[in-house]
């Protein structure tokens, strides 16, 4: 699994994640399992394939942002947006966890001639795992969607430039199979620390053949990167609607409007501002990303329709 900061500056750091329960694979320190009461705060729905679930790895290279606007786009066509109420306002799919009204607080349609550059800062980097590079070019914006697109050595990732405490995250996106990269669309803390201000993983579909979505929070108060999430199997090459509800008492987790991840305890939940973060990464990494060969495309995209944000 992969993760990275807009203005990142420590060294790698890992952790591994089994299906719903995790421990650490070589990071700072040893990690805790849930709680012993996790049946009263965790509810996650297993995966109902076979499908062999990876070991995430986080990397946390050093990355320099650069504001580089997006390249100009065709006309956009028409395209599934989702829903929204009679004053404008995103109608949030999948909600209504206990009793939140939400109110719009931001994001991106993609529809725009270029990418927002004051909205969104694009990596300009080494690769999320040491490998190859982050670079703006890899990012444009054409027919309403975001598109990163990874050729050769080169991939790209991009961190909004400005995030909130608590709220929900919704957003539509679907990746290139591919040996070789992996997508994450997650949020990271404003404050930089990490894993003592969290992470939470929306979007985690590194598997060449996008099989398998995985949701993971990360919390560390002493530096220890603990984590807690599940996997859901599925077609991740087609378009799927990914949603994330952070509030100081829950964390829940949507994927196509239905609920398959809530956690209660408080002990796990980030208490400090967070952005989104966009990255299609590079491997190798060991039992999460396997090296490029001659089956990887001449092109691998992550594209995302529209990001919305919703606070309280």
């Amino acid at each position: 699994m992969s993760r990275i900061a807009r203005r990142m500056r420590s060294s790698v750091v890992c952790a591994g994640l089994v299906v719903v329960l995790a421990a650490c694979a070589g990071g700072p320190g040893p990690s805790s399992a849930a709680p012993d009461n996790a049946p009263d705060l965790f509810e996650a729905l297993p995966p109902t394939s076979t499908v062999p679930t990876p070991t995430p790895t986080t990397s946390a290279p050093t990355t320099t942002p650069s504001p580089t606007s997006g390249r100009p786009s065709a006309t956009p066509g028409p395209h599934s947006g989702g829903s929204r109420g009679a004053s404008g306002a995103h109608v949030a799919s999948g909600s209504g966890g206990g009793g939140t009204t939400w109110h719009p607080a931001g994001g991106d349609e993609f529809n725009g001639p270029v990418l927002d550059s004051k909205g969104w800062d694009l990596y300009d980097s080494v690769g999320g795992f040491g490998t190859g590079y982050r670079k703006p070019e890899a990012i444009s914006q054409s027919d309403g969607t975001l598109k990163i697109t990874a050729k050769g050595d080169v991939s790209g990732g991009m961190g909004q430039t400005t995030g909130q405490l608590y709220g929900r995250w919704e957003f539509r996106a679907r990746t290139d199979a591919g040996r070789g990269f992996g997508s994450a669309i997650l949020l990271w803390p404003d404050s930089e620390k990490w894993p003592e201000d969290g992470e939470l993983d929306i979007m985690e579909v590194p598997g060449e053949n996008r099989d398998l979505a995985h949701f993971v929070v990360h919390w560390g108060p002493d530096g220890t990167d603990n984590v807690n999430g599940t996997s859901v199997p599925g077609d991740y090459t087609k378009w799927h609607t990914f949603a994330l509800e952070w509030l100081p008492d829950r964390i829940t987790w949507y994927v196509d409007g239905v609920k398959k991840y809530e956690n209660k305890d408080k002990t796990v939940i980030p208490t400090k501002p967070m952005h989104l973060t966009i990255q299609l990464d590079q491997g190798p990494k060991k039992d999460w990303i396997p090296p490029r060969d001659d089956t990887t495309p001449d092109e691998v995209n992550l594209e995302v329709d529209w990001v919305r944000i919703s606070k309280m």
